[in-house]
């Protein structure tokens, strides 16, 4: 397979660069060149009607010695010719009255405008190439024709306009050139943050996640970039330290049944299975634990289906009161002991998933009557708040040590140090409402009854 070869940013961030200024150069360039050719031609226009009305007035005033002396108040440059025409059909007749360059053609009135008028080869030398203005005006019975002209070939501010194309052309190179090195100067010195952020981060691996991308304090746009990385880099470290302790306590949870399952095994094999009051309570140990594990397993593979997306909530309406029903005399055949409160006359409907919320009601309420024992009384209550739907589970139990409330959602704490196995459970059940919840776009917290005794589980929705 043929490995491409790695193009600089640099470079073609200089090259595209140096292309579009250039381009824009050549723009600006042509656009003022038109604008002085514009004004050039608008002030030579402005000149040649000056020059005719100064004829037009010495012709009606009869003033011989302007008309003889060929009107020296004109302009050295603007060539004139005043005639006058007798029209017919078919042809035209001109009596030259006065002009400075009779071999200039008698052309068309120009209605108050200048117009160019270009004829090659008109002269044994050269073309002609003039801009004019011609306009009739009625003297007695006649007609006279006046017009003056410049020649563009001639005319030093034409001539410059013209060259500037020229100059433009000769100069693009050397711009495009300066162009291009000044790019790759400026572009490399603006691209160096990401040049150090990237060797960082290429040294970065699973194990020194919490090495930080250098940030200049700038404030710029390369800082939000390395700032994003280094949060994005924590988030990972915690990712990855909770996998690694979820695996470390995966491992611990079911090293446990196994070990018991394994000594109840080879117990058997030894001598038990002789004794049938041996034999009896070593398959009870192992069903007991492989129920254990399979519990686990089922709760875990849960959560990771939630998480991943392959659950999806199902809404469906809910009767509350039905709802809170259904969990009172599910509690009663688990436990005679236990006490389920609420308010038999609330009237509320809701719409969520009506299996997957008794599943973390289930959770919670097992909860309950594992750690506060014989005479647990649960209060189940529901109030709105800020247009959402919120319940609460109370007991009437010891209550949750302050220093464990943080943690009481983390998979397998059973809320001491050791998470010794003598509480019961696999400390998967609030971590699974909590999945749940989360899945349901919900929220779930804990904390102590505001009397001081209880703990408290409440779920908004």
């Amino acid at each position: 397979m043929k490995v491409k070869k790695r193009q600089s940013v640099s470079f073609r961030f200089a090259l595209q660069f140096s292309i579009i200024l250039t381009i824009l150069s050549l723009l600006v360039a042509l656009i003022i060149t038109e604008s002085l050719w514009l004004t050039i031609r608008n002030q030579k226009a402005s000149e040649l009607i000056n020059a005719a009305n100064i004829i037009e007035k010495a012709v009606e005033t009869q003033n011989d010695e302007q008309i003889n002396n060929g009107f020296p108040s004109l302009p050295y440059y603007i060539d004139y010719i005043v005639y006058s025409a007798e029209h017919s059909t078919y042809n035209e007749n001109y009596n030259l009255i006065s002009s400075n360059n009779p071999y200039l053609p008698h052309l068309p009135e120009t209605l108050g405008n200048a117009k160019i008028y270009k004829e090659d080869n008109y002269y044994i030398d050269g073309n002609l190439n003039i801009l004019y203005y011609a306009k009739k005006i009625k003297f007695f019975e006649n007609t006279i024709i006046i017009q003056t002209s410049v020649n563009m070939e001639t005319d030093s501010s034409t001539k410059i306009v013209y060259t500037m194309p020229k100059i433009l052309v000769f100069a693009i190179v050397p711009v495009f050139i300066l162009c291009f090195f000044l790019s790759i100067y400026i572009t490399k010195r603006t691209l160096k943050p990401v040049e150090l952020i990237t060797k960082k981060a290429q040294k970065i691996k699973s194990t020194n996640l919490d090495t930080l991308l250098p940030v200049t304090d700038n404030h710029d746009e390369f800082d939000n970039l390395a700032k994003t990385f280094n949060d994005l880099f924590k988030r990972l470290k915690s990712d990855f330290d909770r996998e690694r302790q979820f695996t470390s306590d995966v491992s611990h949870e079911l090293r446990t049944p196994v070990t018991v399952i394994s000594g109840q095994s080879n117990l058997l094999r030894r001598w038990g299975k002789d004794d049938p009051v041996q034999l009896e309570k070593s398959l009870d140990i192992i069903i007991t634990e492989t129920r254990s594990m399979e519990n686990i397993i089922s709760i875990l593979l849960q959560m990771s289906r939630l998480e991943c997306g392959k659950i999806i909530p199902q809404p469906t309406e809910i009767d509350v009161k039905e709802f809170f029903e259904r969990l009172a005399i599910e509690t009663k055949s688990i436990n005679q002991k236990a006490e389920i409160e609420y308010d038999d006359k609330i009237n509320l409907k809701i719409n969520t998933d009506k299996e997957l919320l008794h599943q973390v009601f289930t959770v919670v309420i097992s909860n309950s009557i594992k750690f506060v024992g014989d005479g647990v009384v649960i209060k189940l209550s529901h109030y709105m708040q800020k247009k959402h739907h919120c319940f609460e589970i109370e007991d009437n139990g010891p209550g949750f040590q302050t220093k464990i409330i943080p943690h009481v959602f983390e998979r397998f704490y059973r809320g001491d140090d050791s998470h010794s196995r003598a509480a019961g459970g696999s400390g998967l059940g609030l971590s699974i409402a909590k999945t749940i919840i989360d899945s349901m776009d919900g929220e779930i917290s804990a904390f102590n009854s505001k009397t001081g005794h209880g703990a408290v589980i409440k779920i908004v929705l």
